[in-house]
C-alpha cells in the first residue's frame, strides 16, 4: 500500500473517530454542564487541568521518542512499547500519587475529591495512550477508534444515569474514571490480539538511556501540555470557579475542532518520518499537501464557529444565562483553529529532523508569554482575557516555527491559500445572510455549498485532485519507485 493511500485511510479513520467523539462529547458535555451548574462544572474542569499538568513529568517524552523509532524500525515495537509502559507507568504513579497526597493534606471538600478522581483517571489515560503509540506507528488506527467509542459510550450512559438519579458531579467524575479503566482494558486486548504483547524485559540501564534520549522531545511535550492547561489553572487561581466554567464551556467545544490538526499530523506522522529520511522530494509533496489541507479545513471552521458561536453555545448549554458569556470566548478560541492546523504541519519536518531542542526553546518562550499575558489580562477580562492570551501565543508560535522550517515552508502554494481565503470570506458572507433569514442550520448548509463551489471555481482544488483523494492514490517519487 502506498504512503499516500495509507495517509488518506488513516486520516479517514481518525476523522471518523474525532467526529463520533465530538458529537457524543458535545451532547454529553452540554447535559453535564447544565445538570451540575457553572461553578461545579468549573471545579471539575480545574481538577482535570491540575491532573493534566502534573503528569507532564510522567514519561518525559518517552512516548513520542519511541513512536518515532518504531515508525522507522517496526520490529522494535514489542520491546520499545514495554520500555515506554514501564517508564510512564512508574513516573505517572509517583507524580499523581504525590499530587493526591498534597491535595488531601491541604484541601478538603468538593475540590479535593475531584482532584483525587482526576488523578486516577489520568493514570489510566497515561497507560492506554502509551499503548496507542504502537497502533500509530504501525498505522492501525481503527483499534484506537474502537476503544475510544466503547469507553465513551460507557461513560455517557453511566454518568447520565447517575445524574438522572440525583447524584452530582463527583459521581460523574467517578464514571469518567471507570470509563478510562475500561478503555485501558479494551486497548490492551486489541494490542495483544492484533499486534503483540509488550516485552517488559528492558534492563534499568537501557531504560535510563531511553529516558536521556527522550528528554528533548519530552520537554517539547511538557511545554505543549502546559500551554493547554495553564489558562484554566490560572483562571482558578486568579479568578474563581465560575470563570473557569465559562472558559471551559468554550474550550471544550473549540477543542473538538482543534483536535482536527492532531488527526492530520497523526495520520501523516509515520509516513512523514520515513519519507524525510528516504525521499525528500516525496516529503516535500507531503508537506505541501498537508498545508493545503490545513487551510482547506482550518479557515472555514474558524469562520463558521466565529459566526455561529452564540447559536452553538445555546444549542449545547441551553438558554440559561450562566453560559452565555462563553460565546465570546468561543469566537476567540475558534480563530486559533487554522493557526493550530498550520503549526502542526510546520512541526512535521522539525520532528523528522530531530530538532526538538529548537522547538523546546520556542515553546518555553511561548509558555512564559502565556503566563505573563494571563497575569495581565485575567484580573480584568477573566475568561475572555485567557482566550486572547491563548490566541496571541499560538500565533506567535506559528510565526517563529515557520521561520525554523523555512526550507519546507517555501514549498507552500500561496496562490492556492489566497484562493481558499477568498472562498472562506464569500462563504462567511453567504452564511451570515442565511443565518439572519433562516437560522443556524440554513447558514451551515448555504455556507458549505458556497465554499465548495468557490474552491472549485477559484481552482483552490481541482476535480482531478478530488478524484485522486477519493481513490487514495499518491505516486511515489522516481527515487522511491526505483
Amino acid at each position: 500500500m502506498q504512503d499516500g493511500r495509507r495517509i488518506a485511510l488513516n486520516a479517514a479513520l481518525m476523522l471518523l473517530k474525532q467526529a463520533i467523539m465530538a458529537v457524543l462529547g458535545v451532547v454529553f458535555v452540554g447535559y453535564l454542564a447544565r445538570k451540575v451548574g457553572v461553578a461545579a462544572w468549573g471545579e471539575f474542569q480545574a481538577s482535570l487541568a491540575i491532573a493534566g499538568i502534573v503528569t507532564i513529568a510522567a514519561g518525559i517524552g518517552v512516548r513520542g521518542y519511541l513512536a518515532r523509532e518504531i515508525a522507522v524500525k517496526p520490529e522494535l515495537g514489542p520491546r520499545h512499547l514495554g520500555a515506554a509502559l514501564t517508564i510512564r507507568g512508574v513516573t505517572g504513579t509517583l507524580v499523581l500519587g504525590a499530587t493526591v497526597a498534597v491535595v488531601l493534606a491541604t484541601r478538603s471538600g468538593l475540590g479535593a475529591q475531584l482532584v483525587v478522581l482526576a488523578a486516577a483517571s489520568q493514570l489510566a489515560t497515561l497507560l492506554y495512550s502509551t499503548m496507542w503509540l504502537s497502533f500509530e506507528a504501525h498505522e492501525r488506527f481503527q483499534y484506537i477508534l474502537y476503544a475510544e467509542l466503547g469507553a465513551r459510550l460507557f461513560v455517557i450512559a453511566l454518568s447520565a444515569a447517575l445524574l438522572a438519579l440525583g447524584f452530582g458531579v463527583v459521581a460523574a467524575a467517578a464514571a469518567f474514571v471507570l470509563g478510562n479503566v475500561l478503555e485501558l482494558g479494551i486497548t490492551a486486548h486489541y494490542l495483544r490480539s492484533r499486534l503483540y504483547r509488550p516485552e517488559l524485559t528492558t534492563p534499568p540501564a537501557e531504560l535510563w538511556e531511553i529516558v536521556k534520549r527522550s528528554l528533548p522531545i519530552g520537554a517539547l511535550g511538557a511545554l505543549t501540555s502546559a500551554l493547554l492547561q495553564t489558562d484554566r489553572v490560572m483562571l482558578r487561581a486568579l479568578c474563581d470557579e465560575e470563570a473557569v466554567g465559562v472558559y471551559s464551556a468554550a474550550w471544550v467545544l473549540s477543542e473538538n475542532f482543534r483536535m482536527l490538526p492532531d488527526v492530520l499530523l497523526g495520520a501523516a506522522f509515520a509516513a512523514g518520518m520515513r519519507l524525510y529520511a528516504q525521499d525528500s522530494e516525496a516529503f516535500g509533496r507531503l508537506y505541501r499537501g498537508c498545508m493545503l489541507v490545513a487551510a482547506l479545513f482550518g479557515l472555514p471552521v474558524a469562520a463558521g464557529v466565529f459566526l455561529l458561536a452564540p447559536d452553538i453555545v445555546q444549542l449545547v448549554y441551553g438558554s440559561a444565562g450562566d453560559y452565555a458569556p462563553a460565546a465570546d470566548v468561543l469566537r476567540i478560541l475558534a480563530c486559533g483553529v487554522p493557526v493550530t492546523f498550520a503549526f502542526q504541519v510546520v512541526t512535521l519536518p522539525l520532528l523528522a529532523a530531530k530538532r526538538e531542542v529548537a522547538m523546546v526553546k520556542l515553546l518555553a518562550v511561548a509558555l512564559v508569554a502565556d503566563v505573563a499575558l494571563n497575569l495581565l489580562l485575567l484580573p480584568r477580562y477573566r475568561a475572555v482575557g485567557a482566550a486572547c492570551a491563548t490566541l496571541a501565543v499560538s500565533a506567535g508560535s506559528l510565526i517563529a516555527s515557520w521561520g525554523l522550517s523555512a526550507r519546507w515552508t517555501r514549498r507552500v502554494e500561496l496562490g492556492r491559500i489566497a484562493a481558499i481565503l477568498a472562498a472562506t470570506a464569500a462563504m462567511t458572507s453567504a452564511a451570515y445572510a442565511a443565518r439572519a433569514l433562516a437560522g443556524m442550520w440554513a447558514s451551515i448548509a448555504v455556507g458549505a455549498a458556497v465554499y465548495v463551489a468557490l474552491l472549485l471555481a477559484l481552482r483552490a482544488v481541482s476535480f482531478r485532485e478530488l478524484r485522486a483523494l477519493l481513490a487514495r492514490r499518491v505516486r511515489a517519487s522516481p527515487a522511491t519507485a526505483a
